[in-house]
């Protein structure tokens, strides 16, 4: 392959993960767990360390984020423009993200800031999570006025 093909791979593997953990934001914030799921591996890892979670499968994976959604009356998570480094067929990532949603049954904002950690695996269906990491930066909590 050449320097140049090689670039144009690099350039359309990087576009493609940057698809995953957009994609994943996008429908995590409308609960779409189906499509949130088929993003991971069977046997993927999330963790949150300062939650002291450490999701290990699918099954696992979705039964925290139902638990998280079920804390929310509703969320929109952001992700900035990640950095990507491809090797064959494995990558890592690393993005910034921001959580802005109103806790169930409350007058109460949030916000949550951290970075996602991320190593992925090239599939036939693309490429996917095998290991994905929310490293917290800070949370906000602030009342919100009725209505």
């Amino acid at each position: 392959m050449t320097s140049a093909q090689l670039s144009h791979a690099s350039m359309a593997d990087r576009a493609a993960i940057q698809d995953v953990i957009t994609t994943y934001s996008q429908h995590a914030s409308q609960g779409d767990w189906g499509t949130v799921l088929s993003l991971f591996l069977p046997e993927a890892v999330w963790e949150i360390p300062h939650l002291g979670m450490y999701l290990d499968g699918r099954e696992a994976i979705a039964a925290a984020l139902s638990g998280f959604m079920a804390q929310m009356d509703y969320v929109l998570q952001l992700n900035a423009p990640a950095l990507v480094r491809v090797t064959g067929g494995s990558a890592e990532a690393t993005s910034g993200i921001r959580e802005h949603g109103k806790s169930k049954g409350v007058d109460e904002g949030f916000e949550y800031l951290g970075l996602y950690e991320d190593a992925l695996e090239r599939t036939a269906q693309g490429w996917k999570f095998r290991h994905r990491t929310f490293r917290q930066i800070g949370t906000h909590f602030t009342p919100l006025r009725p209505g």
